[in-house]
């Protein structure tokens, strides 16, 4: 495999990370070699400095020596003037050398050296200008002449020529450390910028390689959903053929069954009938009997336990008569909420725009009546409106309301808030009570066709949330339930702000 290949292998990101971590090494570095190079020219800085004071202490020092020679020779104040002068600026320059050598012992040492010859040497210049004021000229002649003061200047010349040429010899390892640092930050900026002019060339055929599977990918992307939306269309005919057919026959199964239900219905009224007459002529029997059991003498209490038994036998007879009509009764319901789930399946959606506030608005009026015996309330929000089927928000929002006052909670004041919110394409309406609530295990049981939770203290099929749901979905959209068990409820439910276009047909 050709290098450039292997290049345009590597992952965008890995030169990423590479060229970002390459740039924290460099600066990094460069920091260090700044730092480095900051610090060479600043102790070059001082080794200048402390050369700058040596030199202009010794013109200092000249200067009062040159002061009292011409005061020596003229009589002229202006020259005693100048001396105090230089030798006030000898004082402060010896204080500012003694700071700027404090971190070099050796400096130390030789100022130690320096300090007594130059305060002595300033003394001899004074004692030789007082001597003059006093016209003792000879005397302060003297003090010029004298070989040791001679000596001490030489001696005063010698140590600040050892201190400058340590200073020097300072100066040049200081400045070649200084330009080490600049160099060596100059040739890693170069390496870096190398390196990073390289990764700029692979990160350059990485993104080219990206870029052209991208285009394929698109172009693969592109091919399969053409394929997928085609599969998709044959699978939703498949689907709404299926749906159709289970429709249909649910609606033939329950239409069906209505006849052998009307049939035991009929036979059950003959029952009854047949009860009548049967315990009619026993009794017209029994009366028969009585009759013939006086001329026999029969005791009265055989004919009491003879009455005690047929009165038993009608009382099970009309239970199980009973029994048999519940039951009846009951699978007439159920079929009823088949037909009913089939006729909707059936029905083509209208959508139209549906103010929802004033819907739910005229659904919990309704029930007002209903919640003003349960002392509940209603809190309606702001709700989003909809471009959807009114007739199925009416059916979905009116169940919902219809549990929510079903399922109340005697001990507390009921109250049932309905909000909603809405996202860029979606609505989302929320319908919470505080109820009895629904345990965990339930929350997928209640949607389930003829399934109940909880106690089952108050009437209904079973069918309200199976058949929401079903609309829900029909409708594009979601429907979820939160609980807490004994504190109340939240249904949630999601719908498009339009409804899809498959949907306004038939399902």
């Amino acid at each position: 495999m050709r290098l450039s290949t292997r290049i345009r292998r590597i992952p965008p990101s890995l030169l990423l990370a590479i060229g970002f971590a390459l740039m924290v090494v460099i600066s990094i570095f460069a920091a260090l070699f700044a730092y480095q190079s900051q610090r060479g020219a600043e102790r070059v800085a001082h080794t200048l400095a402390v050369e700058g004071e040596i030199s202009d202490l010794l013109l200092a020092l000249r200067v009062a020596e040159s002061a009292e020679r011409g005061f020596l020779i003229t009589e002229d104040d202006a020259f005693v003037t100048r001396h105090a002068e230089a030798a006030n600026a000898v004082k402060r320059q010896l204080t500012r050398l003694s700071e700027l050598v404090s971190d070099n012992a050796s400096q130390l040492e030789r100022l130690k050296i320096l300090r007594p010859l130059i305060k002595r040497r300033l003394a001899d210049f004074n004692a030789a200008i007082e001597l003059r004021r006093e016209n003792r000229v000879e005397a302060a002649n003297e003090i010029v002449r004298r070989t040791e003061n001679r000596d001490a200047m030489v001696r005063i010349n010698a140590v600040a020529r050892d201190m400058l040429g340590e200073e020097a010899a300072l100066y040049r390892e200081r400045g070649t450390e200084a330009s080490q640092s600049s160099i060596g930050m100059f040739v890693l900026m170069g390496i870096g910028g190398v390196f990073i002019l390289l990764l700029g060339v692979m990160a350059l055929l990485a993104l080219r390689r990206a870029d052209r599977e991208r285009d394929e990918a698109q172009q693969e992307l592109i091919d399969t959903n053409e394929n997928l939306e085609s599969l998709v269309a044959d699978r939703s005919r498949d689907l709404i053929a299926a749906n159709e057919e289970v429709q249909r026959f649910a609606y033939i199964v329950s239409h069906d069954l209505r006849s052998p239900l009307v049939n035991i219905m009929g036979f059950t009224s003959e029952l009854e009938t047949l009860r009548d007459q049967i315990f009619m002529q026993m009794a017209t029997l029994r009366g028969n009997q009585d009759i013939r059991d006086e001329t026999e003498a029969e005791t009265e209490d055989a004919q009491d336990s003879e009455r005690a038994t047929e009165d038993e036998l009608y009382t099970d007879f009309d239970e199980a008569l009973q029994f048999i009509k519940n039951s009846i009764s009951k699978m007439d319901k159920l079929i009823s909420a088949v037909l009913t789930l089939s006729r909707q399946g059936r029905r083509a959606f209208k959508p139209e725009f549906v103010d929802m506030t004033e819907m739910v608005d005229d659904l919990t009026g309704t029930v007002a009546h209903q919640a003003s015996e349960k002392e509940a309330e209603f809190k309606v929000g702001s709700l989003p409106d909809l471009y959807s089927d009114r007739l199925a928000l009416e059916q979905i929002f009116s169940n919902l309301i219809d549990n929510a006052l079903k399922y109340l909670r005697a001990d507390v004041p009921g109250v049932i808030e309905i909000t909603g919110r809405e996202t860029p394409l979606q609505v989302i309406y929320e319908v919470r009570d505080n109820g009895r609530g629904i345990e965990e295990k339930d929350f997928q049981r209640i949607f389930e066709l003829f399934r109940r939770s909880g106690t089952q203290d108050t009437p209904g099929e079973g069918i309200g949330l199976a058949h929401v749901r079903t609309l829900v979905r029909r409708m594009g959209g979601d429907m979820k339930v939160e609980s807490v068990f004994g504190e109340g409820s939240v249904f949630t439910v999601t719908l498009p702000k339009k409804l899809p276009k498959n949907e306004r047909t038939a399902a």
